[in-house]
């Protein structure tokens, strides 16, 4: 039965623990990034999706201002290939996503993921990460590059990230 109050009251506070309001949130956020990306798609097409994923990247320059913001919390220096490794070893981590470094250089970073909760199910929407992976590396280097040659949005058993310096 049902407690009866006499008057409004605050409900109590119950201290949920960081790690749970944490999965909670990001748990919320990458199911719909990925309902709204799957019912754009089903509505009107791939392309029309990956547009507005575009689009909705570059608005306001918040993936460019999310990455500055990255760098200066955690003081990254420089612009070089190792720089925007360790940016992706950050993001990484606030993702929980799994990497391995394969090669780490000042020109060169390439590292292989088995493990991203961002993985998308259709195969024709998968261009949707080069996208953003390609605002953070300009981001961080206008010069760099980045090219996927495995990805598990793909149908790949992994992804494999190369980010490069041209000089």
């Amino acid at each position: 039965m049902a407690k009866k109050l006499q008057t409004p009251c605050a409900a109590p506070k119950r201290g949920l623990p960081w790690e749970l309001k944490y999965k909670y949130a990001m748990g919320g956020y990458i199911g719909v990034f990925k309902a709204f990306l799957y019912a754009i798609r089903e509505e009107y097409g791939a392309a029309a999706a990956l547009k507005i994923y575009e689009r909705v990247a570059t608005m306001d320059d918040r993936v460019k201002n999310f990455t500055t913001t990255l760098k200066n919390v955690f003081k990254l220096e420089g612009n070089d290939a190792e720089t925007i490794g360790e940016w992706f070893d950050i993001w990484n981590e606030l993702m929980e996503s799994e990497a391995t470094i394969l090669e780490w250089s000042k020109t060169i970073v390439r590292r292989k993921h088995t493990n991203c909760p961002w993985k998308t199910g259709p195969e024709d929407i998968s261009e949707w990460a080069l996208i953003l992976e390609n605002i953070i590396v300009k981001t961080i280097n206008p010069k760099a590059t980045v090219e996927r040659p495995k990805g598990m949005c793909a149908g790949d058993p992994y992804c494999e990230y190369v980010y490069k310096i041209e000089e």
